[in-house]
């Protein structure tokens, strides 16, 4: 009997999407991406990275808001996703959280942004303790005919003096976008008119 080896390691599992919306709120979605297996991944840091430069245009404006007890460094978006890669648990399978809330097209951009910001520095820094890495797409500046908007990228893990530690449960799930919907309803009142 032969027996073959194969000693080509497979390749890292990409991430997968999973959106979910709500017809009653169309102005606020979330995207969960996550792995099937709890084999080798590739990480978050390129995808995120990526929205920040989508399409070849850069992001009007990003920001990192952290946990009052995160190390300083983090505030960095490269270093904050090249720890939040190198201390991925092997069986961790939700890779980060994406919230997007579209912007009133009758305010100006810095309105929504500081709304926004605002609300997931209460919601999900304070309340979580996870970091938020923020981002303004204001796509007419492309041509784009899409509402100008705010991705609000998490990791699902808290970030606190020593860096990255357990996974938070309930933030980067279905169930999770169900309570940051009802979150940011609350505290977006009167943005929409």
């Amino acid at each position: 009997m032969n027996f073959v080896q194969n000693d080509k390691p497979s390749a890292p599992e990409e991430l997968s999407t999973f959106a979910l919306s709500d017809p009653q709120f169309p102005r606020f979605r979330y995207l969960r991406n996550y792995w099937k297996t709890s084999g080798p991944k590739s990480g978050i840091k390129t995808k995120v990275m990526g929205k920040l430069r989508p399409a070849g245009h850069v992001a009007l404006r990003h920001d990192v808001l952290l946990p009052h007890r995160a190390p300083g460094e983090y505030i960095d978006v490269e270093f904050l996703l090249t720890r939040c890669d190198a201390t991925l648990p092997r069986h961790e399978k939700t890779g980060f959280g994406q919230f997007t809330i579209d912007l009133p097209e009758d305010l100006g951009w810095h309105v929504g942004w500081e709304k926004a910001r605002s609300w997931a520095a209460s919601y999900f820094v304070e309340q979580y303790q996870v970091p938020v890495i923020l981002i303004l797409h204001a796509t007419s500046l492309s041509g784009s005919s899409n509402l100008p908007h705010v991705h609000a990228i998490l990791p699902p893990r808290r970030l606190g003096a020593n860096g990255f530690g357990a996974h938070v449960p309930g933030v980067c799930c279905d169930d999770g976008f169900e309570l940051a919907l009802l979150s940011w309803d609350d505290f977006s009142q009167g943005l929409y008119t």
